[in-house]
């Protein structure tokens, strides 16, 4: 019955306007138009000063912008067609106006239709069930005077601020709140959001709806009640809640603007001689396969489980094949136990306390990094831990670059002479020799700890591998020091797609890593040495 009022009320509304659109065809003057209509309307609520004598300090706010009134929404709707004096009145000659019972709440008479899952919404929301009836309305959160179309989809910082002063402006007032709530104090909410990991971030880059709306609203009306508000996992776990939510609203790429041209359509000439006077053109939203893929980055929400599948495969079988190698070396190896170990003093304590705490670093960023992209559990936690761990890793890299400059450099310097033999010896050790027992084509000395391999691989990971990881994890950390572009791609998806490849070719190193320590002339004499400081090997006459 309700939508049948709603209805009649909206063909009533079609049937004036067409009917005022025919009057000229009829011999009927033409409409007056609508600033000249509200010309006397304005002529007091445009003035500043009108707010002072209003005496309903929640609901009413007498003063009109006239600029901000053309340039909203309702621009083109005259004062009268939402504002209806009471019958019998004098109308709007006499103020104080005495209007209509209801006639400054009458969306619904004009949006009740075409918008019925957002009026359903609304009903349904926390407002309407916690506030007494009458109380809450569309325009206790909407200003109909100067509210624009909504940017459902991807909107600015001052949208985002827009609409959260909306819930502000009655959260953050004692008095309304109070009235409004049946008498709770605005103190017993947590407005600053204290509990949110990244507080101010949340708080300037999303809106309050994005986590208070119910989660299968797509008109985002339907207000739960705080307890219910959406969890950090919800937005960066599996669901992908908001990405889900940006997908919904995402235009058509079919119905952006210039879409037509270039078909033939019209006379283009005019169009591109303006455009081609514009020095910025303004972000487009991009849709690759039907992904939304744009200049943002939220954590845990825009990787790819195809990637993290490949990734996992990739790595696995990387241990799948070490494992064969470490079989066929205890199977084939013939290394005779009769010669003495050589023993001598080679890492120094610094060193051992530099590579274990490095050790211990990379573990709580492994761990923290997988947790990130498969466990849903504790997700504030585990960035927190990958963040720490990150920033802990950069600290100790700049002693490892001041120790290198300091005098540890000399291991890192490649002895060009001699060069390719040695590369090819190295390499049919590790394909060949090491399954017949032969002795290391070089051992480790004060003068040089690594051999030709595992000098040019500490090289690449230690000057270009790690610092890149290390720049791009900070610029995730920071993401307002991101370029907007990069490659001639979104600048934030770039760089989290870059630390999420170099990530995974560190992990790969450090699995390696691993498994050569097992390769010493003993059982775990690498790793002991790296304890006692004492290097250990056998070496052939």
């Amino acid at each position: 019955m309700r939508e049948i009022m709603l209805m009649r009320g909206f063909l009533i509304r079609g049937f004036f306007f067409l009917l005022s659109g025919v009057m000229p065809l009829s011999g009927f003057s033409a409409p007056i138009p609508t600033q000249q209509l509200n010309q006397p309307c304005l002529a007091c609520h445009a003035d500043g000063d009108i707010q002072g004598i209003s005496t309903d300090k929640v609901q009413d706010n007498l003063f009109v912008s006239p600029d901000k009134y053309h340039d909203s929404v309702h621009g083109e709707v005259p004062c009268i067609a939402c504002h209806e004096s009471k019958p019998g009145s004098e109308g709007f000659s006499v103020t104080p106006h005495v209007l209509k019972a209801g006639a400054e709440k009458s969306c619904e008479s004009c949006h009740g239709v075409v918008m019925r899952n957002t009026v359903h919404a609304v009903q349904q929301s926390v407002h309407s069930e916690k506030i007494a009836k009458g109380e809450f309305s569309c325009t206790s959160c909407h200003n109909a005077h100067t509210m624009t179309a909504g940017e459902l989809n991807h909107p600015g910082k001052q949208r985002i601020a827009d609409d959260n002063l909306m819930c502000t402006n009655c959260h953050s007032r004692a008095g309304v709140f109070t009235q409004l709530s049946g008498g709770k104090t605005s103190t017993s909410q947590d407005m600053a959001h204290s509990a949110l990991p990244y507080a101010s971030e949340h708080l300037n880059s999303l809106r309050c709806i994005d986590c208070h709306a119910d989660i299968a609203d797509t008109t985002l009306h339907r207000i739960l009640p705080a307890s219910q508000a959406i969890s950090c996992e919800q937005c960066h776990g599996d669901s992908a809640l908001l990405t889900s939510r940006l997908k919904t609203f995402a235009p058509d790429e079919s119905a952006l603007a210039g879409s037509l041209m270039g078909k033939g359509l019209f006379d283009e000439r005019v169009l591109r001689e303006k455009l081609a006077t514009v020095s910025t053109l303004p972000p487009v939203v991009r849709q690759v396969d039907g992904a939304l893929f744009t200049n943002t980055y939220m954590i845990g929400n825009n990787g790819s489980g195809q990637a993290d599948s490949l990734v996992a495969w990739g790595l696995g079988g990387l241990v799948v094949l070490l494992i064969c190698h470490g079989l066929g070396r205890i199977i084939l190896s013939q290394r005779a136990i009769d010669i003495p170990l050589d023993i001598h003093y080679l890492y120094t304590l610094p060193v051992r306390c530099w590579h274990w705490l490095n050790a211990l670093c990379f573990a709580a960023l492994i761990v923290s990094g997988f947790a990130l992209h498969w466990v849903s559990a504790q997700f504030s936690l585990w960035v927190d831990v990958h963040n720490i761990a990150g920033v802990t890793l950069c600290m100790i890299w700049l002693g490892f670059i001041l120790v290198a400059i300091c005098g540890n450099w000399h291991h890192y310097r490649v002895r060009w002479q001699g060069f390719v033999g040695r590369f090819i010896r190295q390499v049919r050790y590790y394909l060949y020799g090491i399954f017949r027992g032969e002795s290391h084509p070089e051992h480790a000395s004060p003068e040089a700890k690594f051999n030709i391999l595992q000098q040019l691989g500490y090289i690449g990971v230690m000057f270009l591998l790690l610092p890149l990881l290390i720049v791009t994890g900070l610029l995730m950390m920071y993401p307002d020091l991101t370029p907007e572009t990069l490659f001639s791609s979104p600048g934030k998806q770039v760089v989290a797609w870059l630390h999420y490849g170099l990530a995974v070719v560190m992990v790969a190193f450090i699995i390696v890593h691993l498994y050569l320590c097992s390769t010493g002339d003993t059982p775990g004499s690498l790793i002991k040495g790296m304890i006692d400081g004492y290097h250990r090997s056998r070496k052939q006459k």
